[in-house]
């Protein structure tokens, strides 16, 4: 497969490697994606760089967050079936060194969720980490009342976002 990787921390144009990788194999509780997006966040960033952590693997393909098609599934795998549209979090990260900054990944199923089929893939990929942060912001301290609500709402109709 075509993966884009690092072996070094540091600027991108200095350390990031577009090549190929043998393409991974769902293991048992796994499923494969082929991505169709992937997301890059503030932490990617920063890990690429040298700024977050420190190089925790000897190779890293870059990005946790993705979009695309289930096309493998490991034993036990029981939420999926080959052809469902997915997106997903925490590719490169919690003990994981290869991200969605290449044409596959294996997850374990509970990273992986449905897409709906009117949403896009590159939207799917901004649902991670992204989404889940601003979901947290809004919701982690109980309910939003009513004006706050439909002020949030008539803001992301005005940006584009899907509509409730």
């Amino acid at each position: 497969m075509k993966a884009v990787w690092y072996e070094r921390t540091g600027a991108a144009p200095t350390v990031l490697t577009v090549g190929e990788m043998e393409t991974p194999v769902a293991g048992p509780g796994e499923v494969r994606v082929r991505l169709e997006a992937s997301g890059v966040n503030p932490a990617d960033v920063g890990r690429r760089g040298g700024s977050y952590r420190g190089m925790e693997f000897p190779r890293v393909i870059p990005n946790s967050d993705g979009a695309g098609i289930v096309d493998q599934i490991g034993d036990g795998v029981t939420r999926f079936a080959i052809g469902d549209r997915v997106w997903l979090f925490n590719g490169q990260r919690n003990g994981r060194a290869f991200g969605t900054a290449a044409e596959y990944i294996t997850l374990a199923e509970h990273l992986v969720t449905p897409l709906p089929d009117d949403l896009s893939f590159a939207a799917g990929a901004t649902l991670g980490i992204p989404g889940m942060t601003a979901w947290c912001c809004l919701y982690g301290d109980g309910p939003i009342a009513a004006p706050v609500r439909s002020a949030i709402t008539r803001c992301s109709w005005q940006n584009g976002a899907a509509r409730p």
